[in-house]
């Protein structure tokens, strides 16, 4: 499905200089030693409580502003902290708004807290905690259900490394300045992207000198696409697991991929016990492939995609548009920008795919962008069922 992929671009700006990892490997060790730090338990809600104990400072995500207490939950076994994301989690446990809880004072927050945790839950309810070890106090990292699924990063970006390394092609995309990024991990999620530079899958509608892309060695090569491989997890329940494949023209400093084609992509709920081995398993597979495949058969399926025609004329390429949610305008306007910067014919799929892309980038608004985006993805995905058939 082709479009602007801003996924990885988010995460650049986004991200503080604490999540941010000079390489893979690096990630992969902060992981790992997360994991080893850290325990589940999983506690019946009646046999947890929610305390104030006298600290030095308030901690992030506790709620209140008190100096000198700090409210954490105590089980059996202990008392910890909770990160600002768990503490939510909890709260949604049993029912309670977490944004009004942080706005109380900490004895009256955990008064709240304990009765939902003793009165209000249903019974039987259970959470399962992950604490880690923290030099002190332990922290609670995060409070789910016992159908939760974990995939650990250090498991996921591991055998990513093993399989997507500069041996086989595959690096950090680098920024302006030329360093690496697009290795991302905090207390929430993690994300990655690695791209091979070298011109893997030649575009035959790019026109000389249109469009050009800048590979990881510096050089430069007019109609080439690239690959590269996103993955995001979360070991503490704030999003899927997803693994994405694409085809791209170019990446820019700021890790934003134009004409991107998403290739394949594997989304998976962190629930159930198989989450690991079906994850790993989709990680060979999609590796396996990625890795070996011939450039030959990406570009047959681009060339399929030029060959088919949505439509036989302007008219009626034009009406299957607004069928699928363009305006007159924005159909119209889609079919005459391929017919000036494309080579590949305006009926074709792909090639009313780049004039919806290529009009997406000139748009200086967000929703008609994010539209002209979702209308080019849909474009290429009804033009890949007939390719691949």
């Amino acid at each position: 499905m082709e479009r602007t992929i801003t996924t990885a671009q988010s995460e650049y700006y986004k991200r503080p200089a604490d999540e941010r990892y000079p390489t893979v490997a690096a990630l992969v060790d902060a992981a790992e030693y997360d994991r080893t730090h850290s325990a589940e338990r999983v506690y019946n809600l009646r046999d947890l409580e929610a305390v104030v104990v006298d600290a030095p400072q308030l901690k992030i995500g506790q709620p209140g502003d008190c100096p000198g207490k700090e409210l954490r939950l105590q089980s059996p076994t202990g008392n910890a902290t909770l990160t600002h994301y768990a503490f939510g989690q909890l709260a949604r446990t049993i029912g309670a708004p977490a944004s009004y809880l942080r706005t109380l004072p900490p004895e009256l927050a955990a008064a709240n807290l304990n009765h939902g945790l003793h009165e209000a839950a249903p019974v039987g309810t259970t959470a399962n905690l992950l604490v880690k070890a923290n030099g002190g106090t332990p922290v609670i990292r995060a409070c789910t259900s016992e159908t939760y699924g974990r995939v650990w990063d250090g498991q996921l970006f591991g055998e990513t490394l093993r399989h997507f390394n500069p041996g086989t092609g595959y690096t950090l995309p680098p920024t302006w300045d030329g360093k690496p990024a697009g290795a991302y991990r905090g207390d929430r999620d993690s994300f990655l992207i690695l791209v091979n530079g070298g011109s893997i899958v030649t575009d035959p509608t790019l026109r000389n000198g249109s469009t050009r892309q800048t590979s990881t060695d510096g050089s430069t090569e007019a109609g080439a696409m690239f690959r590269g491989i996103m993955l995001r997890n979360s070991e503490v329940g704030h999003c899927s697991i997803t693994i994405e494949t694409v085809l791209y023209r170019y990446i820019c400093g700021n890790h934003c991929l134009w004409g991107a084609m998403i290739d394949r992509t594997f989304r998976r709920r962190h629930v159930g016990a198989r989450i690991t081995r079906d994850t790993m398993a989709e990680l060979n597979t999609l590796a396996w492939k990625w890795t070996r495949r011939a450039a030959s058969d990406d570009e047959r399926i681009i060339r399929g995609l030029i060959d088919h025609e949505i439509a036989h004329t302007k008219e009626a390429v034009i009406d299957e548009l607004k069928k699928m949610g363009a305006t007159k305008e924005q159909a119209t306007d889609a079919y005459a920008t391929c017919e000036i910067k494309e080579q590949a014919s305006p009926r074709s799929f792909w090639g009313l795919a780049q004039g919806l892309t290529r009009n997406s980038q000139e748009s200086g608004w967000q929703d008609e962008r994010l539209q002209l985006d979702q209308l080019a993805a849909a474009v290429l995905k009804r033009g890949a069922a007939l390719v691949t058939v």
